[in-house]
């Protein structure tokens, strides 16, 4: 009978990652983080209940693979060639820079020879794109300054992986041609794009369409999966990142018409696939290492923030970025990344660091990689608080609305938000929009909205867009967590304004209206009178009696509609 052991090491890792991440979304932390936490937790440094890192290592990598695969297919090659200055530009300096501060500081304060600084510096200067993506799709960054700028830098990351591969065996090897092995690794990789490029251009579409017609679910997954793992594959067997051909793959079946079908395949997977790679990067965080160590891990640590973070800042700032945005990606991108262990772990097979230098850097680049929510945390407020006070010390939005009253503010631009403002703007009422994208809120401004940036959850910033004086206040994030907060803030300090907001259930709808909130549209609800709207049109009831039938069941108690809407919703 075969050995299953690993299947125990999978499940409880499962079970760990359901249970910890349930408590992290409840505290409001991020998903990843508490992935991190449940790895470190159960793994060899902890309570040891999984003792090998390795069973499960080879399948959390593909986690990678996927959410490489998933970026790609949010982009076209167009789109591609809009970043390319940012990719080879910025991306390049920063790790050109990033590797020569840390070379030095190795070379000539830790007394590390010529080959090993280089090592540890070209190391450290990559970032994890697993947690920073992560982070980014948390809190749907993809399309903002931010997010398009992070994923630029660690693109070019991933392009970088491919000379320091090569550079590593040259540095023990001083015989032999640096130009003709990097040349030899380029035409590799120029190799390896053409192959992905030309057997996706001419086979992908015609292999999709032939199975999408078929009607099988099994075969479209299984097409997806040979597309992904191929061109991993592809890429890692001619010595370059395996991550890379994925993202080249992604490119290829966003520019088909099943780009979307294929993203709702593998959500789940990646999702899953992820998880476990954050665990395993928790279950190598050397606790023993961590406790000796901990000064210098923790020094080493905000050294290697503070210098990538002002490097990307600095940066910025050349590229004309905004000083707020600049902060944000700058501790964004600060931590060590996964690309690390790989090359830690071939310098000691080839005798540039021993065992222990090797696991006190992966260790600090763990504990780096766990601080990154809360950095990305520190840095979205920190632009957030920039903004709020260039707009206050500006005045900004007094003098553009000036004493306006009677009117109707509504707060976060989301699906809902631009219904709602739109609706609003054709019936010339007054209103006005808080929203704190400051991308969104340029781009919108230049299509006519009267849109602001600016913190609902600012006191200063409420009273400059007149909510004492509003009719009303409708709340339209995404987010329900915020609404409730906000619902909250404004109800405690402007109670006399109606406050508008909705929810996904009606047991949400409860708890918005014991904060504050008015009126609270309910979303299973209004669907559902929607739909019973339409019926009822359909076997010919006039419009006067379906409206009196709907507000009946409206003005039922929210006791009794809980109860009968529950059995559905639970």
């Amino acid at each position: 009978m075969h050995d299953i052991s690993y299947l125990r090491d999978i499940l409880i890792l499962l079970f760990a990652s359901v249970f910890v991440v349930i408590i992290f979304q409840e505290i409001g932390l991020s998903p990843a983080l508490g992935y991190v936490v449940a790895g470190t937790t159960i793994g060899p440094f902890g309570l040891g209940i999984v003792s090998s890192v390795d069973t499960t290592k080879s399948i959390a990598e593909l986690g990678i693979v996927f959410m490489l695969f998933s970026i790609g297919l949010e982009l076209t090659f167009a789109r591609l060639m809009t970043i390319k200055k940012y990719v080879l530009g910025f991306g390049g300096l920063q790790i050109v820079l990033t590797t020569l501060i840390i070379f030095l500081f190795c070379r000539y304060y830790f007394d590390m020879s010529k080959e090993t600084s280089i090592i540890v510096g070209s190391a450290l200067a990559m970032s994890s794109t697993a947690i920073v993506m992560q982070v980014i799709s948390e809190n749907a960054e993809h399309s903002t300054r931010v997010g398009r700028l992070s994923f630029s830098i660690l693109l070019m990351q991933d392009l970088a992986v491919i000379p320091i591969l090569v550079l590593l065996p040259l540095l023990k090897n001083t015989d032999l041609n640096i130009t003709h092995a990097l040349g030899g690794a380029l035409a590799d990789a120029i190799i390896a794009m053409i192959i992905i490029f030309v057997i996706g251009r001419i086979c992908i579409r015609p292999l999709y369409r032939i199975i999408a017609n078929s009607g099988s679910d099994v075969l479209f997954l299984s097409l997806t999966l040979i597309v992904v793992l191929g061109s991993a594959y592809i890429t890692n067997h001619l010595g370059m990142s395996f991550a890379l051909g994925a993202f080249v793959a992604g490119l290829l079946v966003a520019e088909t018409e099943y780009r979307y079908r294929v993203e709702e395949e593998i959500l789940s997977l990646k999702s899953i696939l992820l998880g476990l790679f954050f665990m395993t990067i928790g279950m190598s965080f050397d606790f023993d290492l961590l406790l000796k160590s901990f000064p210098y891990i923790v020094l080493i640590s905000i050294a290697l923030i503070l210098v990538k973070a002002l490097i990307i800042i600095g940066l910025c700032r050349v590229f004309k970025f905004p000083l707020a945005p600049a902060i944000h990606t700058g501790l964004l991108l600060s931590q060590g990344g996964e690309f690390a262990f790989v090359v830690f772990l071939i310098a000691v097979q080839q005798d540039f660091l021993s065992p222990n230098i090797s696991q006190f850097l992966m260790t600090t680049v763990t504990f780096t990689m766990a601080l990154t929510p809360i950095l990305a945390t520190i840095g979205r407020k920190t632009k957030s608080y920039l903004y709020t006070k260039e707009i206050l010390r500006d005045n900004k939005i007094k003098r553009e609305i000036g004493q306006i009253s009677k009117h109707i503010v509504v707060i976060g631009f989301s699906k809902v938000g631009r219904i709602v403002s739109y609706i609003l703007r054709k019936k010339n009422i007054n209103y006005l929009i808080l929203e704190n994208n400051h991308r969104t809120v340029t781009s919108q401004r230049n299509k006519g909205f009267n849109i602001y940036y600016g913190d609902a959850l600012n006191i200063d910033i409420l009273r400059h867009v007149g909510v004492d004086r509003a009719e009303s206040v409708v709340i339209a994030i995404e987010d329900e967590f915020a609404c409730m907060k906000i619902t909250r803030f404004i109800h405690e300090n402007f109670p006399n304004i109606a406050v508008i907001t909705k929810s996904e259930n009606i047991n949400n709808a409860d708890r918005l209206k014991k904060v504050g909130a008015s009126f609270v549209v309910s979303k299973n609800v209004e669907t559902g009178l929607q739909l019973t709207h339409a019926a009822l049109s359909s076997v010919g009831i006039s419009s006067d009696e379906i409206s009196s039938a709907l507000n009946a069941f409206r003005d039922i108690n929210s006791e009794v509609m809980k109860d009968f809407v529950n059995t559905n919703e639970n």
